[in-house]
């Protein structure tokens, strides 16, 4: 005999062949992994799949659905140039190549 849809079969512990009863498991989702400083993370992505940033990081990513992103301090810790290198970092290979052709089309 099995249990209806969204029960499952509880049985004692350490008891082989012991008769069960059917009972609503309730289950915790999962935490997301954690990232450090540097490391990829991935916030807008299918909950089994995230990635968030331990404490006190903020994940820094493009606005991209999807789009990993880095663990970086809070922005208003970073210089303007330290942003831009994230960016830069972060960026899929199309974008860095037709960035650099606009900068060096730029007077």
């Amino acid at each position: 005999v099995h249990c209806e849809e969204g029960l499952d079969c509880v049985t004692p512990p350490n008891i082989l062949g012991a008769f069960g009863i059917c009972s609503k498991v309730e289950t915790k989702p999962a935490q997301p992994a954690l990232a450090g400083e540097g490391q990829e993370c991935k916030t807008t992505v299918s909950p089994n799949y995230q990635v968030h940033c331990e404490e006190g990081l903020i994940c820094f990513a493009p606005l991209r659905p999807g789009a990993p992103g880095v663990c970086t301090p809070p922005a208003a810790s970073l210089s303007s140039s330290e942003v831009v290198a994230k960016l830069a970092s972060i960026a899929t290979p199309s974008l860095r190549g037709s960035a650099s052709a606009a900068q060096e089309r730029q007077p």
